[in-house]
């Protein structure tokens, strides 16, 4: 008897597409995992922005002063009174209050774990950011980087990010890379 055409792979045809595929999936881990970080550190960037925009959106909305805090504190157990300020806080608050008298009323949180930052850095020219009624507010950044992973761009491999609040209260996320020309929407002012 003759067997009619045969189906399926051999034992070596598989092992031989299994050895090719660990070897481009060995190669190409390193080039994700980068990726994995830079997106990491943009996910961070986007919520300090996102945190800023709200500060300003409601205080123009209750038409009081509104307040942004970085802070190291553990968002848990603190409360908008008791949160500590930090230049390099890694968790963000948005809190109000109606008079100096009162106590902080908490608007909004973000808390950010150490599996999420990996090895982010922040680094802000302030830990408050507060708002007028007319959403106006104190020049300052926020800067954000990874050491851990090398040099900014367009020195290393890493995608920096700065969040710039302008005097007159806008809030950007920029490029910290120099090398772009001023005219360049990307950049930072």
């Amino acid at each position: 008897m003759s067997r009619v055409g045969q189906r399926g792979f051999s034992i070596i045809e598989l092992s031989v597409a299994l050895t090719i595929a660990g070897i481009l999936l060995a190669l190409g881990a390193p080039a994700f995992s980068g990726y994995l970080q830079n997106a990491r550190l943009g996910t961070m960037a986007q919520g300090v922005y996102t945190g800023l925009q709200l500060a300003r959106v409601e205080a123009v909305k209750r038409n009081q002063a509104v307040e942004f805090v970085l802070t190291n504190s553990s968002l848990e157990t603190a409360t908008a009174d008791t949160v500590v300020p930090a230049t390099a806080g890694r968790n963000w608050v948005v809190r109000q209050r109606a008079s100096a008298s009162q106590p902080w009323a908490l608007v909004e949180q973000k808390s950010s774990n150490a599996n999420e930052t990996g090895g982010v850095v922040v680094a802000a020219t302030a830990s408050q950011f507060a708002f007028d009624s007319l959403g106006g507010s104190v020049a300052a950044t926020v800067t954000l980087t990874n050491p851990a992973l090398g040099l900014c761009l367009p020195a290393g491999p890493v995608r920096c990010w700065t969040v710039a609040v302008a005097a007159g209260g806008q809030v950007r996320l920029c490029n910290p890379d120099a090398t772009l020309a001023a005219s360049d929407t990307r950049a930072c002012p």
